[in-house]
């Protein structure tokens, strides 16, 4: 059996059906994090299977030497255990009679984990808008491609790296799954009633009076005869005028339906919250989760709005998760630095809201 440990962690799946006996010693048990909404039932030394919610510290009368999940739902659940000789209570796991704690580690955390809708996913810089063109919604509003969007209506975000539509919007009720509405001017529309230029050297000029667009941005032209694709925009471009790589044929454009349109690259556009996401409390005791999946960097928690650039607030380690009972909103921030720092925030699955 080995050792025993003050606290440990680890993360399994069972699939359905299945059941999985651990020998491992301790005096709580806690499930940090299921995948799924079902409780597993868990047998403690042997004995009687009782259904354990994540969020959850149990205490058996005696200490344990060996625990056994049992998978009984119509789906496979991931799950994160901690077992420990105290309560995980507010990120402190009690030893005895001298109440001394540390942050509960988690193992292996990796980002391959299917994230419930009840947990809510933070991101420093953002993330990466798709590589795919902004739709023109109409009545001033524009969609932003991204896929499986976790924004809310209402929420603040701010879109960084394309210039047409850099800086802070509120996502709009129309937004999709995998597309975030703003109130935005359209970027793209028709190209002239006026013909292709022939720049030469390969390269052609389109006819867009007032062209937004910037060098090395890429433009989709659709509806014409022997333009349509996408392409980058080159510095030779003009006011008027955007000019491409491609090989010439004489066109006149109808400036009826042939059209143009920013493509986002996949690559340095990105859309993120703009200020720290607040979490409402509820009425109830809850337990709440804090998991900071980054390698390096540290994600801070308060309960006023907190700025991870100056270190304020409460910090929860690299690949660390902080568990807490909340009774009141809870404000995140990550810390600035290059690379991606980020968290996944959860209630227990019994009182999720």
């Amino acid at each position: 059996m080995g050792k025993k440990q003050d606290y440990a962690s680890f993360r399994f799946t069972l699939d359905i059906g299945r059941s999985l006996p651990i020998p491992v010693a301790g005096k709580w048990i806690t499930i940090l994090y299921n995948s799924i909404t079902t409780d597993p039932l868990i047998s403690i030394n042997s004995g009687p299977r009782y259904r354990i919610p994540a969020g959850v510290s149990v205490k058996p009368a005696e200490e344990f030497q060996r625990l056994e999940f049992f998978n009984d739902s119509a789906s496979s659940m991931v799950l994160w255990v901690a077992v420990s000789d105290g309560e995980i209570y507010d990120n402190r796991v009690v030893l005895g009679a001298s109440g001394a704690g540390s942050l509960v580690p988690i193992v292996d955390i990796t980002d391959d984990i299917i994230t419930p809708a009840s947990i809510i996913v933070l991101d420093r810089t953002g993330f990466l808008i798709d590589a795919a063109v902004a739709v023109n919604v109409g009545g001033g509003v524009v969609g932003i491609p991204l896929t499986a969007q976790p924004f809310a209506t209402g929420q603040g975000v701010t879109i960084a790296g394309c210039p047409q539509y850099d800086g802070p919007y509120t996502v709009l009720a129309s937004s999709t799954a995998n597309q975030v509405d703003i109130t935005a001017t359209f970027t793209g529309g028709l190209i002239d009633n006026a013909a292709a230029v022939n720049v030469g050297g390969g390269v052609v000029g389109i006819p867009i009076t007032g062209q937004p667009y910037a060098t090395g941005e890429t433009i989709t032209i659709a509806n014409t005869v022997n333009y349509n694709g996408s392409y980058p925009v080159l510095a030779s471009s003009g006011a008027d005028q955007v000019d491409i790589t491609v090989a010439y044929n004489a066109e006149v454009f109808d400036g009826v339906d042939d059209s143009h349109n920013l493509t986002f690259d996949g690559a340095d556009d990105t859309i993120g919250l703009t200020a720290a996401q607040s979490i409402p409390a509820d009425t109830t005791r809850k337990e709440l989760h804090i998991a900071n999946h980054d390698a390096t960097y540290y994600v801070f928690f308060g309960d006023s709005n907190v700025n991870a650039a100056n270190y304020r607030g409460l910090p929860v380690a690299p690949q660390s998760v902080y568990i807490l009972t909340c009774t009141d909103e809870i404000f995140l921030a990550c810390e600035a630095g290059a690379g991606v720092a980020g968290c996944r925030v959860s209630w227990g699955n019994f009182t999720k809201t």
